[in-house]
């Protein structure tokens, strides 16, 4: 099923926070878990998304609808077809992410030297 950007976005943000929480706790047999409010108010802190907090609500609602995430236990989680949509999301993208960490960190080396000018 084909999803949107907003909720796609919003799916990859999900999983990526869970990523993020989830490696403090790779060597034990832990989970670390998200509420809506939670996840709600980190988007709204970023600043990346420009929408309400009822806005945010009624989106995960519509994933939870749609079955790419779960409320599970007053916390968010992944089903297997929201990983399975994530995953593909990654794939996606993995060329241009690796194009800019490459380029940040200077590791590209030229055939030639660029060249300079004055505007």
């Amino acid at each position: 099923m084909k999803l949107n950007k907003k909720y796609e976005f919003i799916l990859y943000a999900l999983k990526t926070y869970l990523k993020k929480l989830n490696r403090k706790f790779e060597d034990k047999p832990l989970e670390a878990s998200v509420s809506k409010i939670d996840f709600i108010r980190l988007l709204q802190s970023l600043k990346i998304i420009d929408k309400s907090q009822r806005g945010l609500y009624k989106n995960l609602e519509i994933l939870e609808k749609k079955k790419f995430i779960r409320y599970e236990t007053q916390f968010l989680k992944l089903t297997d077809k929201g990983l399975k949509m994530t995953q593909q999301k990654e794939k996606d993208l993995f060329p241009y992410l690796k194009l800019i960490v490459n380029l940040e960190k200077e590791k590209i080396k030229a055939i030639k030297s660029s060249q300079t000018y004055f505007k």
